[in-house]
C-alpha cells in the first residue's frame, strides 16, 4: 500500500483521492481553505465515485487537512491538482516540508509547470533532490458536487515528464502498476509542455462563449459551446502551437489526433470530433452570475498564463510568430482587467530569459 498526498480539493483531487483509495491505497486531501473540504469531512472522510470508470463506489480518505506539513509527511507521491496559476505559491510552502526524493507530480503541468516549480522549491530554500513531474493532461474528465465525484471519461494515456530527465524511474516504478496510463514523455519536458490541450480548449471557448455563461442558463461546454466558428478559431491556435514545437525539433500530436488518441472520437475536422466524442457529454460551462464573477474562471485565469503566454514567447525565441495567440491573450487581458503577461509564466520567471535556443532545449 502506497500513500498519496493530494493538493486540491476539487473536481481532480477527489477524484484521485477516491481512485486511488478504492484501488488499495491510503490517500490523503488537503487544500488551502476549509470550504471545499468540508463536504467531504462532513461525510466521515468519505467520497462516492460513480461514472465512466473501471473502479467505482465509496472510498474513504485518511486524512482531510489545511496543514500542508502534516499532509505531505511521510507521502510516497504528492499529486498537485490545484489550477496551474497557483503552482509557485503551492512549491514555494512545499519547499519548507520536502524532504529529498519525496515526489511532486503537477496533474496537470500545464506548460512549463515541473521547471516553475523546481525553480520555485530552489528559491523558497527547500530540497534540491526532490523530483518534479508533470502531466500532459488531466486523466479524468470529471466534475465533482458534494462528496460524489463523477468521472466522464478517462483517458488511454497521459504523457509524463519532469525533473531530473534521468531520475524519473521511481515515480513510473511507483505510479505504473497502480495507472498503467500514466507514460514516459520520450522528447522530454518540451513535449508535455507543448501538448498542452487546456490553452487550446479552455480560453477562446471561454471567452467567445461569456455572454451565454453570463445568462445562468446551463448548457453543455463541448458539445454547444464549441461551435463551428469556436473549433475553426481552436484549430488556427493550435496550428500555431504545432509551428512552435516543429521549431523546437518536438513532435507533438494536433489537438485533433490527440482526441482520437485519448477518447477514441472519429472526425475529420475538430469539430466533428469534439462532437462525437460521448465523454465531454453533459459537461456543463461554468455559469457566472455577478459582475465579478468570471474574474476567478479558471480556463482563462488559469490556461491563459500558463499556457498562451509561454508558448507565444517560445514562439518569439524560436522565430514563430503567434498572432492568434496574441490575439486571444490580448482579449483576455482586457475582459478579466489583467496582465497575463507579467503575471504569466513568461521567459523571466521560468529562468529563460537570455537563454540561447540551444541552452533552452537542453533542458
Amino acid at each position: 500500500m502506497s500513500c498519496f498526498a493530494i493538493i486540491g480539493a476539487g473536481n481532480a483531487g477527489c477524484a484521485f483521492a477516491a481512485h486511488l483509495n478504492l484501488l488499495g491505497h491510503q490517500t490523503r486531501l488537503y487544500d488551502v481553505v476549509p470550504e471545499p473540504l468540508a463536504a467531504v469531512s462532513e461525510f466521515g472522510n468519505k467520497l462516492i465515485l460513480e461514472g465512466e470508470i473501471p473502479v467505482s463506489g465509496e472510498a474513504r480518505v485518511e486524512l482531510v487537512t489545511t496543514d500542508l506539513g502534516k499532509l505531505v509527511e511521510g507521502a510516497d507521491l504528492i499529486l498537485c491538482t490545484s489550477p496551474a496559476h497557483t503552482h509557485m505559491a503551492v512549491a514555494l510552502e512545499l519547499a519548507k516540508y520536502l524532504e529529498p526524493g519525496q515526489m511532486v507530480m503537477l496533474n496537470p503541468g500545464r506548460t512549463c509547470g515541473a521547471l516553475e516549480v523546481k525553480e520555485a522549491i530552489a528559491a523558497g530554500g527547500g530540497t534540491t533532490a526532490a523530483i518534479v513531474i508533470e502531466a500532459q493532461t488531466l486523466l479524468y474528465a470529471c466534475r465533482r458536487q458534494g462528496n460524489r465525484v463523477h468521472v466522464f471519461g478517462v483517458k488511454e494515456t497521459v504523457a509524463c515528464a519532469g525533473f531530473p530527465g534521468d531520475g524519473l524511474a521511481p515515480f513510473f516504478d511507483l505510479l505504473q502498476p497502480i495507472l498503467p496510463q500514466f507514460v514516459k514523455a520520450e522528447q522530454g519536458i518540451w513535449q508535455t509542455s507543448l501538448d498542452n490541450i487546456g490553452m487550446l480548449f479552455h480560453p477562446a471557448p471561454t471567452l467567445l462563449n461569456l455572454a451565454r455563461m453570463e445568462t445562468g442558463v446551463p448548457f453543455d461546454y463541448y458539445h454547444e459551446g464549441m461551435s463551428p466558428t469556436v473549433a475553426f478559431l481552436v484549430e488556427q491556435l493550435d496550428a500555431e502551437r504545432c509551428a512552435v514545437a516543429r521549431a523546437m525539433g518536438v513532435t507533438i500530436p494536433t489537438a485533433l489526433e490527440w482526441l482520437k488518441a485519448s477518447y477514441g472520437t472519429t472526425g475529420s475536422t475538430l469539430h466533428e470530433a469534439i462532437q462525437n466524442n460521448r465523454f465531454y457529454a453533459g459537461i456543463k460551462a461554468p455559469q457566472l452570475k455577478g459582475i465579478d464573477a468570471k474574474k476567478g474562471l479558471r480556463y482563462v485565469v488559469e490556461d491563459v498564463p500558463s499556457g498562451l503566454v509561454p508558448v507565444s514567447q517560445l514562439g518569439s525565441v524560436f522565430g514563430v510568430p503567434t498572432p492568434v495567440m496574441n490575439l486571444v491573450i490580448d482579449l483576455a487581458d482586457t475582459l478579466f482587467e489583467r496582465n497575463f503577461r507579467e503575471s504569466g509564466r513568461n521567459l523571466d520567471r521560468l529562468g529563460l530569459a537570455g537563454k540561447s535556443r540551444e541552452e533552452i532545449l537542453r533542458l
